[in-house]
């Protein structure tokens, strides 16, 4: 998550809602699933009251994830075929919560989103404007996005990483640019490599070209922190390790090369520049950040986060939840929290 930059930093918090709370803006007036969610609470910028959901994961094992699609555009409110106006009305920001509320799969969400609503998104700008991953329990994922006014749903079980713009489509094909990105060992070719005569100090060999150290299979792969370059890296490396060591026996190894991944795309603020047109003391709170990342497991009900000053994981488990309570029972918990850093000092016995 870099939405909001500095502005929010503070005010993100993991929420647990209980079945029986209140619910999104569908018009069914309590939820009918209980969930855990990340929501902006306490925030006294206008802009930024975002009364909505945007990462959480149901007590069904259904997952889903808000990221941002500038280009999207959703079915206009109030307008299209006969049968759309029968569908209950929904704006774009609330989805998220209305898939956790009433789905325990991609299944349902499908049957939902085709079948029961009509998704509209006038009122926010395009920064807020947002496409979807969602995953279940049974290790389904889709991608949900609006484009040019029309739901389309795509299943990412096969690719399974998903970022920013542009939409899905655009991404997957971009794939195609880095098919010379190996995982194996690079081997010199005996076509094109030459023997020269100034040996350079300290190097094994005075052919050229030729591997000289780890790592040159990746020479080629994107590396900047733009969406495009995040979505090619994310399936790539994955996809490297997976090929060298098969998939994760557990999750508890899952969780490690996961955690890996995400190191790859951390922002560290001040490396992502912000529009120069805004004045210098807006400037130096909108440049970007991971304000926070999250590993869920939905086949075991598990939900973790990390927050940029405090890289440790936090860990929820659902299963240990009571959402038949009421929701004063749940205290929301601060996810970046001033002077916590996670370190932990140790001493020799």
């Amino acid at each position: 998550m870099e939405l909001g930059n500095m502005v929010l930093l503070d005010k993100w918090h993991v929420v647990a809602h209980p079945r029986g709370s209140s619910s999104a803006k569908s018009g069914r007036g309590k939820n009918e699933i209980g969930y855990v969610s990340i929501d902006v609470l306490g925030s006294d910028e206008p802009r930024f009251s975002l009364d909505t959901v945007s990462e959480g994961m149901n007590e069904h094992g259904l997952s889903v994830s808000c990221q941002t699609q500038r280009g999207a555009r959703y079915q206009d409110e109030g307008e299209g075929e006969g049968s759309d106006l029968r569908k209950i009305r929904l704006e774009y920001i609330h989805l998220a919560a209305e898939m956790l509320e009433t789905c325990a799969s991609t299944a349902e969400v499908i049957e939902m989103l085709e079948d029961r609503l009509h998704v509209h998104g006038k009122r926010l700008p395009s920064g807020a404007r947002l496409h979807w991953s969602v995953a279940d329990s049974s290790g389904e994922m889709i991608v949900v996005e609006y484009v040019e006014g029309e739901l389309v749903i795509r299943d990412n079980k096969s690719v399974g990483v998903f970022t920013n713009d542009p939409p899905f489509d655009w991404h997957v094909t971009n794939l195609n640019n880095y098919v010379g990105v190996g995982a194996g060992w690079p081997e010199e070719s005996e076509a094109v490599s030459v023997e020269v005569d100034a040996k350079v100090p300290g190097l094994p060999t005075n052919i050229v070209p030729t591997n000289i150290g780890h790592g040159h299979n990746l020479v080629g792969l994107s590396g900047s922190m733009s969406p495009p370059s995040r979505f090619v890296m994310m399936f790539l490396l994955k996809q490297h390790a997976f090929a060298a060591l098969g998939q994760p026996v557990d999750s508890a190894a899952a969780v490690s090369v996961v955690a890996g991944l995400l190191n790859k795309v951390y922002i560290v603020r001040g490396t992502v520049p912000s529009e120069p047109k805004r004045v210098r003391a807006v400037y130096e709170n909108s440049l970007e950040l991971t304000h926070w990342a999250t590993i869920k497991i939905p086949q075991e009900r598990v939900f973790m986060w990390r927050s940029y000053n405090n890289m440790r994981w936090r860990r929820i488990d659902l299963n240990d939840i009571d959402f038949g309570s009421e929701t004063s029972a749940f205290k929301p918990i601060q996810i970046s929290v001033v002077g916590e850093d996670g370190i932990e000092d140790v001493a020799f016995d």
